[in-house]
């Protein structure tokens, strides 16, 4: 509505400008009679949303088939005094939204959940009561903003950090030159800050007040600054449970907890994988990980990658450096000491200039190879009787933990290095609310991977797995 006022001042066009004008008049009516003509039922057995305007709509949502019920505020909500209760059924084919958004009073939408839950749990917390139950651990501001800074991947903490030094280059060029800082150097600020800054900023404010706890087989989240969640879910809707750190959060010795959970789509696409538990110290994660979800602690039995794996690892880490080396050759050789001969920079700032790009180059090339190395060493696969974890990263490590019963299909594929060394990779699709998402494993022996099949349909052929406990 608002790009459409502006573009009525901005066109010169009479009747054009009078459209535009009166388009927000129009969608403002659209809208209202959309309100007035739609109504919501909540039945014994089912929530009836029915639309009469000129295109009628009836969607009809079972308590059985709910996944979730959850409630978000954002900032016109607030002003309104309302919040959105976000109705969620096991659909595939609507994984990333809502089947139903619907908006109340705050009191009646949270009186609504409430009832709601009920049904979907059989058990019922008021709001009032949410407010005085603790959560599995204390999360401080101090953890949300160490959460925000360290759970950032590497890669694009590493990319904003060029950027950055970037930036911090060409003012101590303008400074010693005394020439004014080029465009450059604020594109390169703009960039770090879209890259890092506001990706951080952002996770602080979701999770901010951050609280999770269990009631009986349901797993309770609430947090955020401005927006605020409420989202409970059955631990039968999980699928898989990741144990995350990246190099910053590992040098801090904290990891984090994502869980794979069907039916958990919100209005942000990000909320489908819920946080349980944020940045913390490794033992405080462990205990965390044990009290909220237990049915996803076993003994492992961990096994290493073969000989045929290192071998693999090497050979793609020496392809990429030399492509690498290639793409980089020219303009290391030619085209920084050309740069820095035409800008007139001299001396120590002219030899940073020159050094710059083969210098950079050089030092990916190693990156590439010690990140090699360092994921033969860390990757496992373990395959126990009722669950099975592949540990991944050279990088940022990932640890996750699935169950047999919630696997689509296990997708077993090796390219012609890996069948010369007798190794393959596994791709784990589960019933993701995410749709295409997969875990792959690392390179093992197709025989292994292949165990993962016969597990699964052994469970089905055998009766040990129970729809019930599955409900997806």
């Amino acid at each position: 509505m608002i790009l459409l006022i502006f573009l009525g001042a901005w066109i010169d066009s009479t009747a054009v400008r009078g459209i535009l004008a009166l388009s927000p008049i129009a969608l403002l009516l659209f809208y209202s009679r959309q309100w007035k003509r739609t109504t919501i039922q909540f039945n014994e057995t089912d929530v009836v949303v029915e639309r009469d305007t000129l295109f009628q709509m009836k969607k009809t949502l079972p308590y059985t088939k709910m996944a979730s019920v959850n409630v978000n505020r954002d900032i016109a909500n607030r002003v309104f005094g309302t919040s959105k209760v976000l109705i969620n059924i096991n659909s595939g084919a609507s994984a990333t939204t809502p089947e139903a958004v619907l908006t109340f009073r705050q009191d009646v939408a949270e009186r609504l959940r409430s009832e709601m839950s009920q049904r979907l749990y059989d058990h019922a917390i008021s709001p009032d009561e949410e407010e005085t139950i603790e959560s599995l651990a204390t999360f401080t501001p101090l953890d949300v903003i160490i959460h925000g800074l360290f759970s950032v991947s590497t890669y694009q903490t590493i990319l904003g950090s060029m950027f950055l030094a970037y930036s911090v280059f060409e003012l101590y060029l303008s400074m010693v030159t005394e020439v004014e800082l080029g465009a450059g150097a604020m594109v390169s600020l703009v960039m770090f800050v879209t890259v890092q800054i506001m990706p951080s900023v952002s996770l602080m404010f979701r999770y901010y007040n951050y609280k999770v706890y269990r009631r009986g087989d349901t797993i309770y989240l609430q947090h955020g600054l401005i927006r605020t969640y409420r989202t409970s879910f059955s631990v039968s809707r999980i699928n898989a449970v990741r144990v995350k750190s990246t190099l910053a959060a590992r040098i801090l010795g904290r990891s984090c907890i994502e869980a794979e959970v069907v039916g958990l789509a919100s209005e942000s696409d990000d909320s489908s994988r819920p946080v349980l538990c944020l940045l913390k110290d490794d033992a405080t994660q462990q205990r965390v990980f044990r009290e909220l979800v237990p049915e996803f602690v076993y003994e492992r039995d961990p096994e290493r990658q073969p000989e045929g794996a290192k071998s693999v690892l090497q050979i793609r880490a020496v392809v990429a450096s030399l492509v690498l080396a290639a793409v980089m050759c020219i303009p290391s050789l030619y085209v920084s000491p050309e740069a820095a001969a035409l800008s007139g920079i001299t001396g120590i700032p002219g030899v940073v200039v020159q050094c710059m790009l083969p210098l950079g180059t050089a030092l990916a090339v190693l990156a590439t190879l010690y990140a090699a190395h360092v994921s033969f060493r860390v990757t496992e696969f373990d395959a126990g009787e009722n669950l099975f974890t592949f540990v991944n990263g050279a990088v940022d490590r990932e640890t996750a933990v699935m169950n047999y019963d919630k696997v689509q299909m296990i997708w077993i594929a090796k390219g012609p290095i890996a069948r010369v060394f007798g190794v393959s990779r596994g791709s784990v699709y589960m019933l993701s609310s995410t749709g295409s998402s997969s875990i792959t494993s690392g390179y093992f022996p197709e025989g292994h991977l292949n165990r993962l099949n016969e597990i699964v349909m052994d469970r089905i052929a055998s009766g040990r797995y129970d729809y019930r406990l599955n409900s997806v």
